[in-house]
């Protein structure tokens, strides 16, 4: 991994304690919700880095238009032929 990940403790720990009280808080479960709030929160990290990677990828080096550029069908034809393979 070429990069490290730093997530501000101060904010994803205000934001579990709000979603923990929203919810209901639960003093025996607290580590165990906020293991799944913290693996929650990575994966959707990750998940929007690699979607944002592959969209790089297909959309602006591949092709001579950029994708703010491309017509709906332009659009439309690129995906069916990202879908082929």
């Amino acid at each position: 991994m070429d990069k490290r990940t730093i997530i501000d403790p101060d904010q994803f720990a205000m934001q579990f304690a709000k979603s923990n009280y929203a919810k209901g808080f639960n003093e025996k479960e607290v580590v165990v919700e906020a293991k799944k709030f913290l693996l929650s929160y990575l994966t959707a990290y990750y998940l929007i880095q690699d979607f944002d990677d592959t969209e790089r990828q297909n959309f602006e080096q591949t092709t001579d238009k950029k994708f703010q550029d491309m017509s709906f069908e332009e659009l439309m034809n690129k995906v069916i032929h990202l879908n082929k393979y």
